[in-house]
């Protein structure tokens, strides 16, 4: 049985993808490890790792939920200790964002899924194994017009990491 390393995450778009690596580039440190630009994604589940066959009924329940476009606004950079992350997301949380994730947890547990456990803390990695934050860490505002999220799987030992293997556009309404 081959087993995939798979997440749901949002995907931003080239602008945004330009506009963290440019930070990057200005303020993370040559010794550590910058996130790949394709790689830049803000998960929204965490599926670990999932048998082939299971992949199809995730792909349905994306064709099956349906997100709505929003605005997002990455303007607070922070630092966790541990795992070492350094990482940028909003200081406020549009509503559309923690209820569709929240509706995305409610749909996976009934297949089988157990709910995270750890409270959703929606952010972007920007590098890691940075051991102390940024002193002078000034960070532009950046805005992302989320109109987008994946299906995505980890293949490490590859660069990018990250793969999207299914997309969905976003929607002007919930489904029922």
């Amino acid at each position: 049985m081959r087993l995939r390393r798979l997440f749901f995450a949002l995907w931003p778009g080239e602008g945004v993808r330009r506009a963290l690596v440019a930070w990057q580039r200005e303020h993370v440190p040559a010794s550590v490890r910058a996130t790949h630009s394709q790689d830049l994604h803000l998960t929204l589940r965490f599926l670990g790792q999932v048998e082939e066959e299971r992949v199809a009924e995730l792909r349905a329940l994306g064709e099956h939920l349906a997100m709505p476009s929003f605005q997002l606004t990455l303007d607070h950079v922070g630092h966790w200790a541990r795992p070492a992350v350094l990482w940028t997301g909003p200081s406020d949380m549009p509503t559309e964002l923690l209820s569709f994730q929240k509706r995305l947890e409610g749909e996976l547990a009934p297949i089988g899924f157990q709910p995270e456990g750890r409270t959703f803390k929606p952010h972007v990695t920007l590098a890691r194994k940075i051991r102390r934050p940024l002193s002078d860490a000034r960070f532009e505002p950046v805005r992302w017009h989320v109109d987008e999220w994946v299906l995505a799987e980890s293949r490490p030992g590859h660069q990018p990491l990250y793969h999207p293997i299914a997309r969905w556009g976003a929607k002007s309404s919930f489904s029922d």
